[in-house]
């Protein structure tokens, strides 16, 4: 039959696929073994003094690579010296082109490779999709058709609606520098641990406090959340192993509430330590009072583009946000543009960080938000850092670093009070979606269940020309995306291929891809 023969034909490719991805494999293990042995010869002994410039980053960041012998080198340092120098003719480079919307900084990450950057600090992940309504495959157009629906409803292009909410609320808005009358709306820039993918758990206790400053129109004093709550008793996440502002605020409506980081770090129940630590005991005594509830949230439309964004900040205040963020290695300031920044090939799964939406702003011509990170003070601006708001296109409807992938906030209320679905619902400004459960509605955001197959087969023709031995991300048909019941385990096996899985995955996922096409009758359109 016509399934047996793609059926086959798909397993020949695997097959094809091994052979041609094993010599690169090899071949970067031996470019390591290499790397590694050129170091070693050209300065791995005790004694070698660094370069300044290395030295200095060293001083600066407190790096210390070979106890006793620092400033001398040892192997480690002297590979960590090898990453510096090629980072910084990179950064060099970066900041030498005169056309450069962003500047680059030698910061504290310079020592670690773009590959280690992404595996060690970038490990939030997008919150496993609970789909509402399955629809057929949507497209860049269909999508686009979507957006172009509701600008044609209110009468008005997308720019014509950015340009009256400028003219409303400012070409600079920003919730850092609040509106007379309102009292600080936005908590202190936060650092959480180098190894300890914790950007989830900052972001949903600084959207929750911010959150209930503005509704109480600043008059109210915005007030740390207990992010160390978050991360040792919060059961829907899991710490320093990542974890997701949508399902945390779940948890805070099942908990009955958060603690302020005041109340539930009394030193008589609660260890000194640093704020994102997973490895405290949850706290249960009668003492740990909580302030502030989740019951709902707001889940602002993708196909809303930047209008539905633009209402949800200035309406509802700051709004947490997933993004691509492997530019931000190196960022110093300016505005990280849409074209350098794109999704990265991977839909939503290239989402691997998590940062609070402050506010928007223009700089010589350039549309910008301003997004605090929880990199530290050092970082950036001060901490933050601004993505281009670009115009919708079929190449930035997405938004720059897929930030519109996920943009949420939370319907928050004093812990204990009781408030009717309506009052609640009113939180939620015009283009944001009111949740008492986490699901994702694919026709307003589309992305979350990628077209398996379609990455799949992309992958495997990808794999026969050029595919390096890093798995970077497929090529499959630009931005399709399927919410086909049953895709969420065909598109695990998608994904493990697309970000470098070990060829025993591929191959397994492949088959199972492949049963997964022909098995029980269900098909997608192509």
């Amino acid at each position: 039959s016509g399934s047996m023969k793609r059926f086959v034909t798909i397993l020949a490719a695997l097959a094809l696929a091994l052979v041609l991805l094993a010599p690169s494999d090899v071949q970067a293990r031996q470019h390591a073994s290499s790397a590694r042995s050129s170091v070693g010869s050209t300065g791995s002994h005790v004694g070698h003094r660094h370069s300044d410039a290395f030295l200095g980053f060293m001083d600066k960041h407190g790096k210390n690579y070979c106890g006793e012998t620092h400033p001398n080198a040892c192997e480690t340092s002297m590979l960590r010296e090898e990453i510096f120098n090629r980072n910084k003719k990179m950064v060099e480079a970066h900041n030498a082109n005169p056309d450069r919307t962003f500047n680059m900084a030698l910061g504290r990450f310079a020592d670690l490779s773009e590959e280690e950057f992404e595996r060690v600090h970038l490990r939030y992940r997008p919150s496993a999709a609970r789909v509402a309504n399955v629809a057929d495959e949507l497209t860049y157009e269909k999508v686009a058709s979507h957006l172009g629906e509701a600008v044609a409803a209110a009468g008005a292009s997308q720019a014509q609606l950015e340009a009256r909410i400028e003219e409303e609320s400012g070409k600079q808005f920003a919730w850092t520098t609040p509106p007379n009358g309102y009292n600080a709306v936005v908590t202190p820039v936060h650092n959480q641990q180098d190894i300890c993918a914790s950007c989830w758990a900052f972001v949903t206790a600084d959207s929750v406090a911010s959150r209930w400053a503005v509704l109480n129109g600043g008059q109210v004093p915005v007030e740390d959340m207990s992010v160390k709550q978050l991360m040792a008793c919060d059961t829907q996440d899991n710490g320093c192993n990542t974890g997701n502002m949508y399902t945390a605020y779940d948890w805070i409506g099942d908990n009955g509430g958060l603690a302020t980081r005041k109340d539930y770090n009394d030193p008589k129940y609660v260890s000194a330590g640093p704020e994102d630590d997973d490895t405290a005991t949850c706290r249960n005594d009668p003492d740990s009072r909580l302030a502030l509830d989740t019951p709902a949230m707001c889940d602002v439309k993708m196909t809303g583009g930047n209008v539905a964004l633009m209402e949800a900040v200035r309406g509802a205040g700051p709004i947490a946000i997933g993004i691509n963020a492997n530019n931000l290695q190196f960022y110093e300031s300016g505005v990280i543009n849409a074209a350098s920044c794109p999704p990265a090939g991977r839909g939503i799964q290239s989402i691997n960080h998590a940062a609070l939406l402050v506010g928007w702003g223009e700089e010589n011509g350039v549309k910008y938000w301003l997004v605090k990170n929880s990199y530290g003070l050092d970082f950036g601006e001060n901490g933050y850092f601004r993505l281009e708001r670009a115009a919708p296109s079929p190449d930035t409807l997405f938004g720059t670093c897929g930030m519109l992938f996920e943009s949420v906030y939370p319907v928050v209320t004093r812990a204990g009070d009781k408030a009717d679905e309506e009052t609640l619902r009113s939180q939620c400004t015009e283009g944001s979606v009111f949740k008492q459960d986490y699901y994702r509605n694919e026709a307003d955001n589309p992305g979350a269940a990628a077209s398996a197959m379609a990455e799949a087969e992309a992958a495997l023709s990808a794999s026969l020309g050029k595919m390096s031995a890093r798995g970077a991300a497929v090529g499959a048909a630009p931005w399709r995306v399927s919410v086909a019941r049953g895709v969420d385990a065909r598109w695990e096996g998608a994904r493990a291929f697309a970000t470098g899985a070990s060829l025993v995955v591929v191959a397994a996922a492949g088959v199972a891809l492949v049963g997964a096409r022909i098995a029980g009758g269900r098909r997608e359109r192509e």
